[in-house]
């Protein structure tokens, strides 16, 4: 059941005017005084609530909260159940629940207390970033799909982060780049079937205001560290999805050729001289496409070596 907080946050949320204490109170049935304690709640929990005499009104800001996510998301036509929680992974939960939910799902945090990478690598993610998790549960994938999901997951952060900055790159398999730093990186689960994916989860992390160590910014950034005009992380949130959405829906019919050029071309890896860490092995070459499965084609002395797994060195 949907408690009293939560119907009031929406009312409030679905409103373009200010609402009175009594105007909500005789909707739900309960006083103006209970109304105001509500709302104390709500404003406690980060919300934006301006408080006048004509009554109460949503104030957008950077607040995460059910709501106004989902509401953000409906307008661009994505009517997906969204969780919001502080916990230690957004993948690592959404393990838990997507059994329980017959549909696609989203899983945000405001922070990680131990997020987690590629080659299970551990992280923590303060508040004022984007971390989410979005459990996709396609029509028909097989396995080898998988890498080429985690491309199109870079591809589409990369595109939503180029409407605010311009110096955006995509580093193989799973990194996106502002300025020559991480900003962004993705991580794929999957539950698979008989060679079909049957859940696919991934993971994105993406530094806006949070904090980065000061050990860590000759290679890591964020948006507030670029000195790029930040945004309410609900807005970017749906901007990626969006964009990730269309691309998913348009590679189940067409594969991932229509998206070759743009990839190349914010890519620091193709048509780049790069070397590649292999399992502790420094491998250099020159990276001159991707493979069918999306694997990296490394040229050296005219070999072709196909690297299916490695750490690209910058």
């Amino acid at each position: 059941m949907e408690k009293t907080i939560d119907k009031i946050l929406d009312l409030l949320v679905k409103s373009n005017d200010y609402l009175s204490g009594e105007y909500i109170g005789e909707l739900l049935g309960i006083s103006r005084i209970a109304v105001n304690k509500q709302i104390k709640k709500i404003i406690a929990n980060g919300v934006d609530i301006e408080i006048t005499r004509k009554g109460y009104k949503y104030k957008e800001s950077d607040s995460l909260t059910v709501q106004t996510l989902s509401k953000r998301l409906n307008e661009v036509g994505i009517d997906i159940p969204v969780f919001i929680k502080e916990v230690v992974s957004t993948n690592t939960e959404v393990k838990k629940v997507y059994p329980e939910v017959n549909k696609d799902f989203l899983y945000v945090a405001p922070r990680q207390i131990s997020g987690r990478g590629r080659l299970d690598r551990v992280f923590v993610s303060g508040y004022g970033g984007v971390y989410m998790t979005l459990c996709y549960k396609p029509k028909k994938l097989l396995v080898s799909d998988s890498l080429k999901l985690v491309l199109l997951t870079g591809l589409a952060v990369a595109k939503a982060l180029k409407k605010y900055t311009e110096n955006v790159t995509i580093k193989w398999p799973n990194d996106v780049f502002v300025n020559g730093k991480k900003i962004c990186g993705i991580l794929l689960e999957s539950v698979v079937t008989e060679n079909m994916t049957e859940a696919i989860f991934l993971g994105i992390g993406v530094n806006i205001t949070n904090e980065i160590p000061k050990e860590l910014q000759n290679k890591v950034t964020s948006l507030k560290l670029e000195n790029v005009q930040t945004m309410p992380r609900e807005q970017l949130i749906t901007e990626i999805l969006q964009l990730l959405y269309e691309m998913l829906d348009r590679y189940q019919k067409e594969g991932f050729a229509p998206f070759i050029d743009d990839y190349y071309s914010l890519s620091i890896t193709i048509n780049h001289n790069v070397v590649v860490n292999v399992g502790g092995e420094k491998k250099s070459g020159f990276g001159v496409g991707l493979s069918e499965e999306g694997y990296l084609l490394l040229e050296n002395n005219g070999k072709i070596e196909k690297i299916i797994l490695g750490d690209i060195e910058v």
